[in-house]
């Protein structure tokens, strides 16, 4: 299996941020269209989430099929890369279970943890090979579907955030970071780069040396979080001034 290394901002590059823009409006454009039957609806929620299931579990076969002939390197790159233990792959089954139940639960964090941190690998992707490999559709399945899934969710369906999400969303990155954190000790691994950035240009680069980068970085992620939030704070406020306004009436959506 032969594939070109991937450019940053190269042609498939921008071709895959292309993709993400139109299938991210497509899916609001859909779920909003009163001529669109609810099985139809339902139908590409199930496949836009089978979509991101089978792009996170996928990974270490495509691991080992690249690098069978030599099985001991293909075991440790397996372990070392290709778990479904970074924050986008967590994301990614948080959504695919989200498009599938439509709780809200599900759909706060998957919107802020699929925005935050997949549109991040969208933009600076960790990425060794490009276009044609199955690495490379894989890879912008899942951070591209993930910002779909999310944006679809919210401003296609309708739920919306609700009062406390920062709150939990913050909560629940803890959780993870603390989760993933421990399993890298003995794993040796690298998993949610929180023993060392990752060896590929990233966002991490600018904001300063191991092991203090992780500073800014959940800095940048609480920051992202209250951003993504500020379209509903409106709402919010109006709500608990008025608790029988209609929702819908105050967004549009």
């Amino acid at each position: 299996m032969h594939a070109p290394s991937f450019q940053l901002f190269g042609l498939s590059h921008w071709a895959a941020l292309g993709a993400t823009v139109a299938a991210a409006a497509v899916m609001v454009r859909l779920h909003r269209s009163a001529g669109a039957s609810v099985p139809f609806r339902n139908q590409v929620n199930a496949v836009l989430a089978g979509m991101l299931l089978l792009s996170v579990a996928v990974d270490p076969l495509l691991t080992w099929l690249r690098h069978r002939s030599e099985p001991e390197i293909a075991l440790r790159l397996i372990r070392e890369t290709a778990l479904p233990l970074y924050l986008c792959d967590a994301a990614a089954v948080i959504l695919a279970v989200a498009l599938l139940t439509r709780r809200r639960c599900w759909v706060e964090v998957g919107y802020l943890w699929g925005l935050a941190g997949a549109v991040q690998g969208l933009l600076t992707p960790t990425l060794q090979y490009d276009w044609p490999s199955a690495e490379y559709f894989t890879f912008f399945i899942e951070h591209g579907g993930a910002p779909v899934a999310a944006i679809g969710l919210v401003f296609g369906m309708g739920l919306r955030p609700q009062p406390g999400a920062f709150r939990r969303g913050v909560l629940w990155g803890w959780v993870y970071m603390g989760v993933v954190g421990l399993l890298n000790f003995p794993l040796g691994t690298n998993y949610g780069f929180l023993r060392h950035k990752p060896e590929v240009t990233s966002i991490l680069d600018y904001m300063g040396p191991e092991p203090w980068y992780l500073i800014p970085l959940q800095g940048v992620g609480i920051l992202f979080f209250a951003l993504l939030l500020l379209p509903f704070r409106r709402e919010w406020r109006i709500r608990r001034s008025h608790p029988s306004a209609d929702p819908a009436a105050m967004t549009g959506v």
